[in-house]
């Protein structure tokens, strides 16, 4: 069934080679990759996702060999007071920090490290702020490719750290802008005959595919209403509604759900755009927010976004740096610590319910997309409850403050 997939520019329609080296069209549009005969595809039997779901995958045959044990995150109903804070009575939470590096991008990561095996590939590369460098890096070490990622000058030692571990070649750039170092280092992928991976890629996208495939098996076969998620390059979204969009096409689903496009305030390329009714992109630059994690200020490929939400009508929301860290907060208080990034969608689903976008009784998934433990640098914001004692007075203390919690 899958004999020739190809890559095909999202806007255009223009047709490339499967093996492209290049992320981007030549207009600068994404790729998505398409496989033949999706209205045949069938979910199969099989231990892994992608075994189940093997029809409508590129490759003609996934190894084990290569996996982390990406998936199988939880999906679960948010607790009554997120529900309460939102006005939104079925909440769900799609936790993808339960990956192996901690983030979605382990998905990604192992479609993009299983194409350059299949190409032969000793080495290939990414573009990061961190997630995806230490994702790659993770699955280039398990599957013996040599890992090298281009960071901006302001990525968490953390996410360095974490990268480093598995032998990744780190190398920080200096630029002024996260959005032209992105595209000045693409530019050179063919002429180096180096792979080099972003968050928008076509591969990648096949990888986060897979997440609407579980959480389709995880609904029993039902698809929500709406699924917001905290958007930078594009490609976890897109990914995201390509899984849907293959489902409904192969007659397993008729249903489509509705995207929900979460940016911060400060850096909101994407949103600004769609609410604006605008057509193209609005850059961002010289801009400070406290979710790093998404600080694509002009992406590569948002004008699919664009162009999508406007004509499957997604929603759209930005967030200030206080919203966004009164999320953090609200999901730290029942057991979620998420990276600023991730945190940005309760406070985004909360202003659309109030605003009376999404509609009462509405499914909605949240996708809390990485930990806070990427991102420590976010305490600097917040006091930290810790009390002084020592070994002479701590048991009366304790006993003042368990007097002081149960009065």
């Amino acid at each position: 069934m899958k004999t020739s997939p190809k890559l095909i520019s999202t806007i255009s329609g223009i047709e490339y080679p499967f093996e492209r080296i290049e992320e981007f069209a030549d207009n600068g549009e994404s790729l998505e990759v398409f496989i033949p005969n999706l209205e045949k595809a069938k979910i199969k039997s099989g231990e892994y996702l992608w075994q189940r779901f093997a029809d409508f995958l590129p490759f003609t045959q996934m190894s084990e060999d290569f996996h982390l044990g990406e998936g199988n995150t939880s999906l679960i109903q948010a607790d009554q007071r997120l529900r309460e804070f939102t006005g939104i009575s079925n909440l769900l939470l799609k936790n993808e920090a339960q990956n192996p590096t901690w983030s979605f991008k382990d998905r990604g990561s192992l479609a993009c490290i299983f194409m350059s095996k299949k190409m032969g590939e000793k080495v290939t590369a990414t573009i990061s702020s961190g997630n995806m460098g230490n994702s790659i890096a993770a699955y280039g070490a398990k599957a013996g490719i040599k890992v090298v990622v281009f960071v901006p000058e302001f990525t968490p030692k953390e996410k360095i750290m974490a990268m480093s571990i598995h032998g990744a070649i780190i190398i920080r750039v200096k630029a002024e802008d996260y959005s032209m170092m992105k595209k000045h280092i693409l530019s050179f992928a063919k002429k180096l005959n180096l792979r080099i991976v972003s968050g928008n890629g076509p591969i990648r996208v096949e990888g986060y595919k897979l997440t609407a495939f579980e959480m389709f098996e995880q609904m029993k076969n039902k698809v929500p209403d709406y699924i917001a998620v905290p958007t930078s390059a594009c490609g976890h979204i897109r990914g995201l509604f390509k899984g849907y969009r293959e489902l409904k096409q192969a007659g397993i689903t008729n249903k489509l759900p509705k995207m929900i496009v979460v940016q911060a305030k400060n850096n909101s390329p994407i949103v600004t755009a769609i609410k604006k009714g605008e057509e193209h992109v609005v850059p961002f630059s010289n801009f400070h927010t406290v979710a790093e994690a998404i600080t694509t200020g002009n992406p590569m490929g948002g004008d699919e976004i664009i162009h999508k939400a406007k004509k499957y009508n997604w929603l759209a929301e930005s967030v200030s740096e206080e919203e966004i860290l009164v999320s953090q907060k609200k999901l730290g208080e029942v057991g979620y610590f998420v990276e600023p990034a991730s945190a940005t969608s309760l406070y985004a689903v909360k202003k659309l319910f109030k605003a009376g976008k999404i509609e009462k009784g509405a499914t909605v998934v949240m996708m809390l997309t990485g930990t806070g433990l990427k991102d420590l640098d976010v305490f600097q914001y917040y006091h930290l409850n810790v009390m002084e004692s020592d070994i002479g007075k701590i048991e009366d203390d304790v006993r003042n403050l368990l007097k002081n919690i149960y009065r």
